[in-house]
């Protein structure tokens, strides 16, 4: 178990899948949630619900992550409300299988948008607050496309994935003495999203390429996120945690 009791936590894209279950999980180890979504706030509120009845508190806070005014408004509504911030997950990244023969340069600067730039400004935007209060958390969404490539060729993805781990060791190296830890979480294929609509066969094989022999549930990431948000990680900063399965080594 990790305490977060009464620690003010930011999740980007928290609404469903991956993000969902990393709110769900800070909630129950104490945290009070901000839920973020760019357009379903119905959806939102679901979960912010969800987590009302845990006992916690919980808002939502409807921003496009990648337009910076966006998110600052964002991050000072949280901090309006609770007073500070004590950890940012961010979440939000999307994926276009694009191999490079169909790659235009608006679609690349599209991936390196939606997975790269977006969780640089969220972290600009927490960083102050932070400072001010002497500590904090940042844990930033990779994939395991950062570490091994696309098999499906999608450079925009595997690439502004792996740009997020050079960002979080930089300023894990910077920040460090100031108290805030930088990590992030790579998940390999997770039982979510675009696995749960793949054929029966193709799931399977897989599942059969996983040394595991299944795939990682979504509340997975949620733990390993929860205990980098602990004061049980305060002297891990810098780290990419791979959670695949034995996918990749």
């Amino acid at each position: 178990m990790c305490n977060l009791q009464d620690k003010c936590v930011i999740v980007t894209g928290s609404s469903h899948g991956i993000g969902y279950s990393i709110a769900k999980i800070i909630a129950r180890e104490g945290a009070h949630v901000a839920i973020n979504c760019r357009q379903n706030v119905e959806e939102a509120e679901k979960v912010a619900l969800e987590i009302r009845a845990l006992g916690r508190n919980s808002i939502v806070v409807q921003a496009d992550v990648t337009d910076l005014q966006q998110v600052r408004s964002m991050t000072d509504t949280v901090v309006n409300k609770w007073g500070r911030v004590d950890v940012l997950v961010t979440n939000v990244g999307h994926a276009y299988y694009h191999q490079i023969d169909r790659l235009n340069p608006e679609l690349w600067h599209q991936s390196i948008e939606e997975n790269l730039t977006s969780q640089m400004y969220c972290i600009q935007a927490s960083l102050p607050y932070m400072i001010k209060q002497g500590r904090g958390r940042v844990i930033a969404i990779s994939s395991i496309s950062a570490q091994r490539g696309s098999p499906s060729g999608d450079i925009g993805y595997s690439a502004s994935k792996a740009a997020i781990i050079a960002m979080i060791k930089t300023l894990a190296q910077q920040y460090a003495s100031q108290q805030i830890t930088f990590n992030a979480v790579l998940p390999g294929i997770i039982d979510a999203g675009l696995t749960n609509s793949m054929p029966l066969e193709r799931r399977e094989l897989l599942i059969e390429s996983i040394p595991m022999r299944r795939l990682g549930k979504p509340d997975e990431i949620g733990e390993a996120v929860a205990f980098l948000a602990s004061d049980q990680a305060s002297y891990i900063t810098g780290q990419a945690i791979a959670v695949n399965g034995g996918l990749y080594m």
